[in-house]
């Protein structure tokens, strides 16, 4: 699957979260799905259980108040547009280093 590069996505993320009472690393799985990332790909890459990351999806979005990652994903597209249509100026700085999965490195022996 495609991913959305991390530094367009980031700012728009950082408004969206927004005073929210997300963790960092909620924050950081937050970005993830944005990316795409599947539960196995992103227990990967915070190096973690899928478990612990469907937990923490289960968390995120009880804290958003959205019932999954689509409507999770549909209201950050739709903040990122109204942004975008509004001429906000949007400035590339990082949230959280987000780690790539698995598999985009190399492996070790």
């Amino acid at each position: 699957m495609a991913q959305i590069d991390i530094e367009i996505l980031t700012p728009f993320a950082a408004r969206f979260m927004e005073g929210t009472t997300l963790t960092p690393a909620e924050r950081a799985e937050v970005l993830r799905i944005a990316q795409g990332f599947a539960c196995k790909d992103s227990a990967a890459a915070a190096g973690v259980s899928p478990e612990t990351i469907r937990a923490r999806r289960k968390r995120i979005y009880r804290k958003l108040d959205v019932p999954g990652s689509g409507e999770l994903l549909a209201s950050l597209l739709s903040l990122s547009l109204k942004m975008l249509a509004n001429g906000e100026k949007i400035e590339r700085k990082p949230l959280a280093p987000v780690a790539q999965p698995a598999a985009a490195q190399p492996a070790a022996r």
